[in-house]
């Protein structure tokens, strides 16, 4: 009797073990899918990607796009989608390898040579096909011909307008992001002092925290109802801007869903009103998750940027 207990023991131990090993083996085994932490855009180009994955594997990103008349769920001013460019089929940009801490990056997207897609609306277009832009940036693993399937969030609608001649606001809703963010700005973040007037105004929201389910629909409503209200900022026009503040040549609101295996970058552009003499194009780095290689980043999901050095 007392032979068999410790022999039992040892059955039962040797069985969790084993099923220990066998679940380990079946989780190394399905490799999860990228996923894009930051972003940066240079003169309204995207420059920069950086993302995790299983170290050494090698990560191909692609991307499409499409254009969108602004607007919410309501019959005045409805969202509206408009044809795919490309035809829908995702263009490719390039490729890199993830290093031994599951880091990868691809940078430089601007330079001679590649392929990379403008991010924001060359100008405003509230009823028009040429004020929205629609962006999904979709990295995926690829080894032996074989690749893992692309899956961005989901935008719903984006509206982007003016409650009140120097007030612009920004609404929307997204699902199946597990980062996802909403800003309105008619300016970089401030000027070159810091007494210069606010131009962003941002929320952030992340789906895997309590109080959410991962993926979840999840809107910014201005008025009643929604996940979170609505951002808002004061548009200073050529009587009340400061002189020296750079600012956009539209109001501009943008929206970003991160999740493993694909993202989404949307901005609509409107009329700000009175013409303003100092103009810039846009500069911003967008950022899902907050918590990973923030380096000397803001801790905000758009950093507004003012303007590059000539040359750059």
């Amino acid at each position: 009797m007392q032979r068999r207990v410790p022999l039992l023991i040892w059955g039962v131990v040797g069985s969790v073990l084993l099923s220990l090993t066998l679940r380990a083996v079946t989780v190394r085994s399905q490799d999860p899918l990228p996923l894009i932490y930051r972003m940066t855009v240079l003169n309204n180009d995207l420059d920069q990607v950086e993302g995790t994955a299983p170290p050494g594997k090698t990560i191909e990103l692609w991307y499409r796009q499409r254009n969108f008349i602004e607007g919410d769920t309501g019959p005045t001013d409805a969202f509206q989608w408009c044809r795919w460019k490309n035809e829908g089929r995702a263009i490719y940009i390039a490729r890199t390898v993830a290093d031994n801490a599951g880091v990868w990056r691809l940078s430089g997207l601007r330079a001679p040579g590649h392929t990379t897609p403008q991010i924001f609306p060359p100008g405003p277009g509230e009823d028009k096909c040429v004020g929205g832009l629609f962006t999904e940036i979709l990295p995926r693993i690829c080894e032996n011909d074989l690749c893992t399937v692309f899956a961005p969030p989901q935008l719903h609608w984006l509206n982007v307008r003016k409650r009140t001649p120097l007030i612009a606001v920004a609404a929307g809703a997204v699902s199946g992001a597990e980062q996802a963010s909403i800003a309105v700005a008619d300016g970089p973040n401030d000027g070159p002092d810091a007494s210069d007037a606010v131009d962003v105004d941002q929320n952030g929201i992340d789906t895997t925290t309590p109080g959410f389910s991962p993926g979840q629909l999840v809107s910014w409503r201005c008025g009643p109802g929604g996940t979170a209200s609505c951002p808002s900022v004061a548009v200073h026009d050529a009587t009340t801007a400061v002189e020296t503040d750079p600012e956009f040549p539209f109001v501009l609101g943008t929206m970003q869903g991160h999740r493993p295996g694909g993202s989404f970058i949307a901005a609509a552009a409107i009329p700000r009103g009175q013409p303003i003499g100092f103009a810039v194009n846009v500069n911003v780095r967008l950022r899902g998750r907050l918590d990973i290689n923030l380096g000397c980043d803001e801790r905000s999901p758009f950093d507004y940027l003012p303007p590059p050095p000539p040359g750059a």
